[in-house]
């Protein structure tokens, strides 16, 4: 039995998780110029090995405008683009208003997550960004906080 369950997992470690996620979450907002993020030049992230969907975060400051009981969300100066490839080598640009929302407890399912602006003031998290993009704090972006 053991042996199988070890065999059942060893053969996940070969799936691709797809990073993608519509999570409409309510913000209070609030202006704190001392939290900051600095990404310290451009990051994209993909979906997968052959992606389907791209996400880059614009170089600069990000600033603190909201938090929740889970994210503080930092919005970028320049607007985010998610980027949906086709088959025959077609792509689909989106320029999207939003930031980058950090966890306020680092070890969680899903530790930060890129946002963008939803209706009535809301947030809506569209990509999440785990373990990989902690550890490249210091090299790739710092926060302030």
């Amino acid at each position: 039995m053991l042996l199988a369950v070890i065999a059942c997992l060893e053969a996940c470690g070969g799936l691709e998780l797809n990073p993608l996620i519509n999570e409409r979450r309510t913000v209070h907002f609030v202006l704190d110029s001392s939290k900051t993020v600095t990404v310290l030049h451009e990051m994209a992230w993909f979906d997968k090995s052959h992606p389907s969907h791209e996400l880059r975060f614009p170089a600069g400051l990000y600033a603190l405008e909201a938090e929740d009981a889970d994210y503080r969300y930092l919005r970028s100066s320049a607007p985010l683009e998610l980027t949906e490839f086709h088959k025959g080598g077609r792509a689909e640009n989106r320029s999207l208003r939003g930031g980058i929302a950090i966890g306020k407890i680092e070890y969680r399912a899903v530790p930060a997550a890129g946002y963008i602006d939803g209706e009535e003031g809301s947030r809506v998290l569209v990509w999440k960004l785990g373990k990989e993009f902690l550890a490249r704090e210091g090299s790739d972006w710092k926060k302030s906080f």
